[in-house]
């Protein structure tokens, strides 16, 4: 081979070898994007089924509770000793040695023992609890409150973003464990005298458990045509714009009316943490993307379980 045939043939392999990078990077990207979508997927599925669980083994459990048969939804979960708020949120080193606290520099026995002193379906649903650096809590998802002195978790439901900005309204506000209740109802099928059932017998235990989902790897946006906001299935197949909802907690909108006893707490942010899920007054989260802060791709799951009391006189 003379000098000109080997020039040519190192300039031939090193083409391919620039190809060959090009072809990684592209499918590289592609592969890194399914990876996160599938794990975003498969952890809102898990946590789905925790809290149907959840749901399920509380129903159960509650319509076997000896009660009154005129007895209300909140007063027998509280007496059951099923279900405690307080155990919602979990302080790491915190000013007390309550039950619900864990250590500074906590072992996976201290979350075990933890664990074995909490009521059922806080029990269950711990798997679903997020580490949150603000707070230095293990606490369910949701917004920082206060019920009856002890801190907790409430539920923000958002209504409505603003077409341009993104920025949310909350149009209610929702307990994490609750009775199913009719519209415009305040009382549910569990007392054998409830004259709003909805569809539902008298003597039902209608059980609801509120998960706010947020994904770490997508962003939350509004579908706009025409300065007009697209519900999901209004854009498919057309021409529309993506606004990514911007972070601003200063400019959201409340319209909601919290459950009574409940009082929501503003939580300072630990700025050695760029982005937290579920940060903010109204837990609604930041990420960073776009060169600025938004929202987490947000979806608030419903877990029901339904069975008819076993009612003692």
């Amino acid at each position: 081979m003379n000098s000109g045939q080997f020039i040519s043939a190192r300039r031939r392999a090193s083409t391919r070898c620039g190809q060959a990078l090009v072809e990684f990077a592209i499918i590289a990207f592609v592969f890194t994007f399914l990876l996160g979508a599938m794990l975003a997927l498969g952890f809102l599925f898990f946590s789905a089924n925790v809290v149907q669980q959840a749901a399920d083994v509380g129903a159960m459990e509650l319509a076997r509770h000896p009660d009154s048969p005129t007895e209300t939804f909140q007063n027998a979960l509280q007496d059951s000793g099923l279900y405690d708020p307080a155990f919602l949120v979990c302080l790491i080193g915190g000013p007390n040695t309550s039950n619900e606290d864990l250590p500074n520099g906590y072992t996976q026995e201290d979350v075990e023992k933890l664990q074995d002193r909490m009521p059922l379906i806080n029990r269950l649903l711990f798997s679903v609890y997020i580490f949150d650096p603000d707070w230095n809590a293990l606490r369910y998802p949701g917004a920082r409150a206060e019920f009856g002195g002890e801190e907790t978790v409430i539920i923000p439901i958002v209504g409505s973003r603003d077409p341009t900005t993104g920025v949310e309204t909350i149009v209610e506000w929702r307990r994490v464990v609750e009775e199913i209740v009719p519209n415009g109802a305040t009382e549910g099928p569990y007392s054998l005298t409830s004259t709003t059932t909805g569809n539902l017998d008298p003597g039902m235990v209608a059980l609801r458990i509120n998960y706010p989902h947020q994904s770490s790897s997508m962003v939350a946006y509004v579908h706009v045509d025409g300065g007009q906001v697209l519900s999901p299935s209004e854009s498919l197949g057309q021409d529309f714009t993506n606004v990514p909802v911007q972070a601003n907690d200063n400019a959201v909108v409340d319209n909601g009316t919290l459950p009574t006893g409940y009082r929501l707490v503003a939580v300072s942010k630990n700025l050695n943490y760029g982005a937290s899920a579920h940060r903010g007054t109204y837990g609604l989260g930041e990420a960073q993307a776009f060169l600025t802060t938004v929202r987490p791709y947000r979806k608030v799951v419903t877990a029901q379980g339904i069975y008819r009391r076993e009612v003692f006189e």
